[in-house]
């Protein structure tokens, strides 16, 4: 009987122990609170009473360009622990990645010749089918080509650059452009033996003075030391404007659709300016009209109007073709001006035409030819064999004494120190030493400016200092907290 009462206890216990937990009734007419951490919004009217706080900034307003020229770094490289300790990222943004001179980006047919222009005048020509990827297969289209142009001091200094060979000889710079291209997220590079040109502003005849020189990068990836191209850089590249072709260019349906456009300047009608004005131009592989000038003219206003046609047409013509392929031609278009005195209808007593279009030859290819010859005397071109950072150069001054500087500032790695001379492009970065930044082999008596950049705690610091090169072996430099705005308007104003 025990035994029977025993085993009862135990299975109602153990009956009990395993019915289901009845759920916790809530009130459906209150809201769940959600955790702000997944609420696209707080409340609109905090208990603070200080306005509403969005938490929806994470939400696009508008979609990302496809046609932006992003590089994507799809794997990085792997390399065992203590490989390299000497190049360890930053632990914040530096200061040239914040003043840092902007890039213009453009995209082209690797497969077809190219040029690109820059706002400050660079002119660069990349042949057909000479950039390559690291593996030497042809470029993808498209490509990108992202051009960089620092021609004056305060372009360079923002850029964190300077003008030193390997050897620690100081050069004057003409001009630092940083010409790259990439195709799907990869940077290019040119094909053994290939090369393009580049056209600097300025005068041709400096170019026997200012040398091309590359850029051998340090920290940063930015070119501290510059190595010289050397006379490979003299030699042009193969001519790529033919005289003639299997089919040449072609406006509408020819030199009357072009007679549509022309006008009689009324000045020439007034003084019966008449005769046949020729102006030679470019077609190129796009239909685009480059480099229209006048071969002969005869003025009243005639030379202009034919300029200005070009202009228009520019764009609009069917390009030239050699073997199947796209090839630039030069043309001569001559159009006729005539003045017919005595004619009943004042709008037919001037008349302009043109006749059809020729290719370049004898006396007008030598016209022609002078004229480009005048057209390259504005510009300094070379021919170059790598991609990235260029720049026309010439040794500095020879001085027969030297002397040495030394900037006691404590070392840290948001401080540079620039000496930049006072009558050319020439900039000098202080090497880091015990007793602070150092400059060796200075040209004795030089104006030069002193230039110190810290950025500590995201704070920009500026220090300018005017001094001889021969008057201190150490000068002193007074740092000032400023703004970004305030220093690059404070860099911009050094000449």
């Amino acid at each position: 009987m025990k035994r029977r009462l025993l085993f009862g206890t135990l299975l109602l216990l153990a009956t009990v122990a395993c019915q289901r937990e009845k759920p916790v009734q809530s009130d459906s007419s209150q809201p769940v609170e959600v955790a702000p951490a997944l609420a696209d919004t707080l409340l609109e009217t905090p208990a603070s009473g200080t306005g509403p706080i969005r938490r929806d900034w994470h939400r696009l307003a508008r979609r990302t360009d496809r046609a932006a020229p992003l590089i994507v770094y799809r794997r990085g490289t792997l390399r065992p622990p203590g490989a390299d300790t000497t190049a360890l990222p930053p632990s914040e943004a530096r200061l040239q990645d914040l003043t840092l001179k902007a890039s213009e980006y453009f995209q082209i047919d690797p497969t077809q010749p190219a040029e690109v222009r820059g706002r400050e005048g660079t002119v660069v020509r990349i042949p057909a089918g000479v950039l390559v990827t690291n593996s030497n297969q042809p470029a993808a289209n498209p490509v990108w080509v992202e051009l960089k142009e620092c021609y004056s001091v305060a372009d360079m200094l923002l850029s964190n650059l300077s003008t030193v060979t390997p050897e620690g000889e100081l050069l004057e710079s003409g001009g630092i452009v940083l010409v790259r291209a990439s195709a799907r997220g990869q940077q290019l590079r040119l094909a053994a033996g290939q090369g393009f040109q580049l056209q600097m502003p300025g005068a041709a005849s400096r170019r026997k003075e200012l040398k091309l020189f590359y850029g051998q990068g340090g920290r940063g990836q930015q070119p501290v030391r510059w190595v010289a191209a050397g006379p490979a850089a003299e030699r042009p590249l193969p001519s790529t404007v033919a005289s003639t072709a299997d089919q040449m260019p072609t406006y509408g349906n020819g030199p009357a659709d072009i007679n549509k456009l022309v006008r009689y300047p009324p000045t020439a009608v007034e003084n019966k300016t008449e005769g046949i004005v020729y102006a030679s131009f470019l077609v190129d592989e796009n239909g685009r009209v480059e480099a229209p000038q006048i071969v002969r003219g005869i003025g009243g206003g005639c030379d202009e109007e034919v300029l200005r046609v070009l202009s228009q047409t520019s764009g609009h013509w069917t390009p030239a073709r050699s073997a199947g392929q796209l090839v630039k031609v030069k043309m001569v278009l001559p159009i006729r001006f005539s003045f017919h005195e005595g004619l009943a209808n004042p709008a037919e007593t001037a008349t302009a035409s043109a006749d059809p279009m020729v290719p370049v030859s004898g006396a007008l290819a030598d016209a022609a030819d002078e004229q480009d010859a005048g057209e390259a005397g504005e510009r300094r071109v070379y021919t170059c064999t790598r991609l990235g950072w260029l720049n026309a150069d010439k040794p500095l001054t020879t001085a027969s004494t030297f002397v040495a500087l030394t900037v006691p500032v404590d070392v840290e790695p948001g401080t540079s120190i620039r000496l930049v001379f006072e009558d050319c492009m020439a900039i000098v970065e202080g090497q880091p030493q015990a007793d602070g930044y150092a400059f060796q082999r200075l040209p004795a008596n030089r104006k030069v400016l002193l230039i110190g950049l810290q950025y500590r705690n995201g704070t920009p610091f500026l220090a300018m200092r005017h001094t001889v090169t021969d008057e201190l072996a150490s000068e002193q430099l007074q740092f000032q907290e400023t703004t970004l705005a305030d220093l690059e308007r404070a860099i911009e104003k050094i000449q």
